[in-house]
């Protein structure tokens, strides 16, 4: 992309002077308070423990919906609760407070396309060497197959996005089309071959054939049909309904975390968890298709074990690790880990009261409600609840265009924090178990509630992004495509961001290579998370042995 020359930034700069991001923030984060938030006085009494700052108050994400503010938002949220866990551990007369950053809140989301790993990015073909290939069913190495994640157009007008997942396969054979194509291995063929098939679909006949075969998909509604929808009313509407160590040094300290969960949403949750000094225990399995490009970033603070739990050995070690446990996030198809046995309705039975813990469920379309039972993604979320529509059409497009950043999925992953947190608060404070679940719908459903930005400032930020022309994105734009136009443009507008040792950290030794990624959002102080944030550097799945709770981090 090109670069942006000096006139165009001071221009920019000079015309966002009356919006102000910090102010915004605030305003977005005491609405939270007001619409039945299920926290306990004491957290609505620190509510001005947060002290926001930032270097410049224009909106960093090029999207006209308040991405930037949302996550500001809900990270000084997540600040409020800390502080409250913090003054209930170590003193109530402690002054304590919370650190918000609004630039860099506004980075977490677009966190894989910042780090890098002995200077490289993520995409750099050399990374193959250094990151464990577990792209089982080549979801994203083969080109034809990764091109099934798209929005198509459809015969009746419309538009579907339909998900590869992470086995292509089951969607392409419904579609009448070949699992491989290796002539049709680049981008424009194989879209071309794809969108072939679905302009002879409605997308209701597509929406009802992937729905039978249990995989990802949604048709892009407007703002308007998802709220029309019944799901969409049940969720615009929703609201999900521990004793810790006595000793420190962090908020957390003693709390023993399993992370049940694969690539981004469910792993952000435990990520920042372990920010706070949580002892966090990722299980995978070989046998399963996974992301491994996440974990560089997502398994920073965790130890990670390889564990079949249809085995009775994997199953052995896992409940022996059951017992010691405080907080369970699910990140699995909706019902897959209760029908191991271990769902919030097992566990209720088998702790019986003896013990209290956290069970935290994330999806796409969350709790209730008609596709709740659905299988789903990032992009899914963005296409079903109005996220791309919005996006595209303010681009200037009568189409819908995904938007930058994997945002529904670091939002889902911050509720899921905060939630946690929460529900932690709770237990220390009341006993008993807790279960909260968290959604990617959700998340998008409250982003599109608080409106887009002003049209002459978006129209300045698409400007100075380069979005001006309309060529320059479309409904063909994938995931990858939209998320590194947008850094690009991010980082030629504040090119000292990357380069903030406040927002960036790197950790020298790792089985990856030197890994710079970002550092915790939110500063406790004088109560820092954790020194640098983690009590271990990141690690790839299964790299542990499975001995249990007794082995200290390192």
């Amino acid at each position: 992309m090109r670069r942006l020359p000096a006139y165009r930034l001071m221009e920019f700069r000079r015309t966002m002077t009356s919006y102000s991001t910090v102010e915004t923030s605030k305003q977005v984060l005491l609405s939270t308070f007001e619409h039945n938030l299920p926290v306990l006085p004491e957290v609505r009494a620190n509510v001005n423990c947060v002290e926001f700052t930032t270097d410049s108050d224009q909106p960093l994400i090029p999207i006209a919906l308040k991405a930037h503010e949302s996550f500001a938002a809900l990270k000084a949220l997540e600040g409020i609760i800390a502080v409250t866990l913090c003054k209930k551990r170590f003193g109530d007369d402690k002054d304590i407070k919370a650190l918000v950053n609004c630039n860099h809140a506004a980075l977490f989301p677009a966190m894989s396309f910042l780090s890098t790993v002995d200077g490289m990015p993520k995409w750099d073909p050399e990374m193959k060497q250094k990151i464990k290939d577990t792209d089982l069913n080549q979801v994203y190495s083969n080109i034809y197959r990764r091109m099934l994640t798209s929005i198509y157009r459809t015969k009746d007008g419309r538009f579907y996005h339909l998900h590869a997942s992470l086995d292509a396969t089951p969607t392409f054979q419904a579609l009448g089309l070949p699992s491989y194509d290796e002539e049709k291995n680049e981008k424009a063929r194989a879209q071309r071959a794809i969108e072939t098939i679905t302009q002879q679909l409605t997308s209701d006949v597509i929406d009802s054939m992937i729905r039978d075969i249990k995989q990802a998909g949604s048709p892009c509604l407007t703002r308007e049909e998802f709220l029309d929808s019944s799901h969409g009313k049940h969720i615009s509407k929703y609201i999900p309904a521990l004793k810790l160590s006595p000793q420190g040094p962090n908020i957390l300290s003693g709390v023993k975390v399993l992370d049940l969960t694969r690539v981004i949403a469910g792993p952000v949750i435990t990520r920042t968890l372990a920010e706070y000094g949580a002892q966090v225990m990722r299980i995978t399995n070989h046998n399963l298709p996974d992301q491994s490009y996440y974990a560089v970033d997502f398994n920073f603070g965790k130890r990670t074990i390889d564990l079949d739990l249809k085995s009775p050995e994997g199953r052995k070690v896992f409940e022996k690790l059951l017992e010691d446990v405080d907080v369970i996030v699910d990140g699995y198809r909706p019902g897959a880990i209760a029908r191991l046995g271990y769902g919030p309705d097992d566990l209720l039975k088998r702790f019986a009261g003896a013990r209290g813990f956290v069970y935290v469920k994330e999806s796409c379309y969350g709790e209730g409600g008609e596709w709740s039972d659905r299988p789903g993604w990032q992009q899914i979320a963005d296409s079903v609840s109005g996220v791309s529509w919005a996006n595209g059409q303010a681009l200037g497009l009568e189409e819908p265009v995904p938007p930058p950043f994997p945002l529904a999925d670091f939002g889902a992953g911050e509720l899921g924090c905060i939630a946690t947190l929460n529900a932690l608060h709770h237990r220390l404070v009341k006993g008993g178990s807790y279960y909260t679940s968290v959604s990617l719908v959700k998340y998008n459903d409250w982003l599109m509630s608080l409106g887009p930005y002003p049209k002459q400032l978006w129209k300045t930020m698409a400007k100075a992004h380069g979005l001006e022309d309309s060529l320059k994105l479309s409904h063909q734009s994938n995931f990858d495509e939209v998320g590194l136009t947008a850094i690009t443009s991010i980082q030629q507008l504040y090119p000292h961001l990357q380069e903030d040792p406040e927002l960036m950290q790197e950790a020298t030794h790792t089985h990856f290579g030197a890994v710079k990624t970002q550092s915790p959002v939110v500063r406790i102080e004088p109560y820092k998370t954790a020194t640098k944030g983690w009590l271990n550097v990141t690690r790839p799945a299964g790299y542990d042995l499975p001995t249990g709770w007794a082995v200290e981090l390192q």
